[in-house]
């Protein structure tokens, strides 16, 4: 295993000062348990000093000659759910000075945040997971799973239960191949400002293939470099983010297939059950 925590630094190639902190967060909310969750989650996070966007996307799965009528229950329950929401915010924060929007939009989802995204400029989707964890709905939550890999917009899942503890100790989950478009990288170089983050590139080597560092083309400021031999990948990181006490997980969903190995459906439910961390899937086109 490489590890290089404990030799010098990565050089310093994006200079910290020059980067935006978040300032929007999409609150996705389908008005369950593991939505509040997720919702508390941003909200201890980035307190009141973000602008927030709530929104739950509704739709009739249905082609009957009923749908208008049922679209229009569900716009109603849509604004009622919204507005009992917001009023659970105001109890729980009661001392925070929150600006919160409310969105209620008809179609997926994915539909709700790519619309909303042509109307505001938002940083981060932050939503909950219903599984044993983050990974667990990123394997087999069907919403969850649709967003991430449909991202537009970074995503954060939160699982359930799961509370903000600060994010002093970040992994970015990498395959090691080639990344050409940088600016994906922004929300963790913004997350690393805020919070004054440690940053872990982390990788699986597999088939003695040993991970180019330099031809990555992931340059963070003072990040560290790891990387382990093996061939269960989606093992090899959650026992890594284990041993570092991880805050948060960074992937890239659609880069060069790593989403489809990181969470391939062989991993056993006792594996995902131990990963018990929020996911951010960084947007990349």
């Amino acid at each position: 295993m490489f590890d290089d925590s404990d030799l010098k630094k990565s050089e310093i190639t994006a200079k910290n000062e020059n980067v935006e902190k978040v300032k929007s967060i999409i609150l996705l909310s389908d008005f369950s348990e593991p939505a509040r969750n997720a919702i508390k989650y941003a909200i201890d996070a980035f307190g009141d000093q973000v602008e927030y966007h709530l929104v739950n996307a509704y739709y009739a799965r249905t082609s009957s000659a009923t749908l208008l009528d049922l679209n229009e229950m569900l716009a109603k329950e849509s604004e009622q759910g919204l507005t009992d929401e917001l009023n659970w915010i105001k109890e729980t924060f009661p001392d925070l000075n929150l600006t919160i929007k409310s969105h209620s939009i008809f179609g997926s989802p994915v539909d709700a945040i790519k619309r909303l995204k042509r109307l505001v400029e938002s940083d981060l989707v932050v939503m909950g997971t219903k599984g044993a964890s983050g990974v667990d709905a990123v394997l087999f939550g069907s919403v969850a799973s649709t967003v991430i890999r449909a991202t537009v917009i970074p995503v954060i899942s939160v699982p359930p239960d799961c509370q903000f503890n600060g994010f002093k100790e970040i992994v970015f989950a990498t395959d090691g191949q080639e990344l050409e478009n940088t600016e994906v990288l922004a929300p963790i170089e913004k997350l690393h400002k805020q919070f004054n983050s440690e940053i872990t590139l982390f990788s699986v080597e597999r088939n003695g293939k040993h991970v180019d560092w330099n031809h990555t083309g992931i340059k963070i400021e003072n990040a560290h470099h790891s990387s382990v031999a093996g061939n269960d990948v989606a093992e090899e990181v959650t026992k890594y983010c284990n041993e570092k006490s991880a805050d948060l997980l960074v992937i890239l969903p659609k880069h060069t297939g790593f989403f489809d190995r990181l969470f391939h459906r062989s991993i056993s439910k006792e594996l995902v059950e131990q990963a018990k961390l929020p996911i951010l899937s960084l947007e990349y086109d």
